[in-house]
């Protein structure tokens, strides 16, 4: 009886190893470029892996193909201090560009009005400064760059992790807004529930594939890659902080 017993424990890595071998690749439910975190279990001592959530960049590779963004965009700004303007995430569609910026904060409720300064978050004691104000400044920047394409509709987007709570004016919780407030997992659905207000909206306004890169040359060329240019602006930032 104890040999058989025995026999059952020395079975289970063989049994694991089948499971492992006949389950589907990771590819196929989470994108390629998802990164795995491991966490070490202290009740087993053993490690296991642990998908982490998809980054920005990496949720907006799910968009159609007549989407095409930039990240880490810095374009000059006279009305900036540092005379630049560094913007997360541009998103170029059909229906108008979207300028994105990210937010890390992982926890506390966000409490603020679309025309409030000054935000408050329950985990901290210091206000927050209007996003949604201090990011209209990205989308001047990034619209005194576009040339010919000026009036192409912008909309701004100010994205939360889900480990926080918004508490914000219901106004720009909703795609009706050119100004809004959203988790970052619910940004690529923004995205596309936008396009398609907008769409019903200005049916006849749309942009074509050789205007869709017009722009994003436009813009790429506009983008400073110079590491010194991008190294003095995030001390000049960091003073204005």
């Amino acid at each position: 009886m104890f040999k058989k017993i025995m026999s059952l424990f020395k079975s289970q890595p063989e049994l694991a190893n089948s499971i492992t071998a006949s389950a589907p690749p990771m590819s196929a439910t989470i994108p390629s470029r998802t990164r795995m975190a491991r966490s070490r279990r202290k009740t087993e001592g053993d490690w296991t892996q642990q998908p982490e959530e998809p980054s920005t960049v990496e949720q907006l590779y799910r968009l159609p193909s007549a989407y095409k963004c930039l990240h880490d965009v810095l374009v000059t700004n006279p009305k900036s201090r540092s005379g630049y303007s560094q913007i997360d995430h541009v998103v170029i569609g059909p229906r108008g560009i979207f300028v994105i910026e990210t937010r890390n904060l992982t926890t506390g409720e966000i409490r603020g009005g679309r025309r409030e300064a000054n935000w408050t978050v329950s985990s901290s004691r210091i206000k927050m400064y209007n996003p949604l104000m201090q990011h209209r400044g990205h989308v001047e920047a990034i619209q005194a760059h576009l040339g010919d394409y000026k009036r192409v509709r912008l909309i701004s987007m100010v994205t939360f992790t889900n480990r926080c709570r918004i508490s914000v004016d219901p106004a720009v919780r909703y795609v009706q807004s050119d100004e809004l407030i959203i988790y970052d997992h619910e940004l690529v659905e923004t995205i596309l529930r936008k396009t398609e207000k907008l769409e019903s909206e200005v049916p006849e306004t749309v942009y074509k594939e050789q205007d869709i890169q017009a722009i994003y040359e436009m813009l790429s060329s506009a983008n400073s890659t110079d590491s010194q240019i991008r190294a003095e602006h995030m001390e000049k930032a960091k003073g204005i902080k």
